[in-house]
């Protein structure tokens, strides 16, 4: 049976091809969180200078009483430089 087609083989290889190419591919769809850097103005109230110690003390009060002052000051600028701190981290 040289030279002889085998015409059922050849026409279901033809439909087997063609519904492969018919068939529609799916759409894969996933959504993932993307992190995105948004510039935010800085809304931190502004920080007001307290009165200090030192400056509340009268200048023609004795040595020990300007001492005290001065380190009830030193703790006042302690307090002071953090919320300054906090403040500009906020604002980062």
């Amino acid at each position: 049976m040289r030279g002889r087609w085998n015409i059922p083989g050849i026409f279901c290889g033809v439909l087997c091809g063609l519904a492969g190419c018919a068939s529609v591919p799916q759409a894969i769809t996933q959504t993932r969180p993307v992190e995105v850097p948004v510039a935010v103005p800085c809304r931190v109230a502004k920080l007001e200078r307290p009165a200090w110690a030192l400056d509340l003390v009268d200048p023609t009060a004795d040595v020990y009483t300007k001492g005290r002052a001065a380190l009830v000051e030193l703790e006042q600028r302690k307090a002071f430089e953090e919320k300054q701190a906090a403040a500009i981290a906020a604002c980062q």
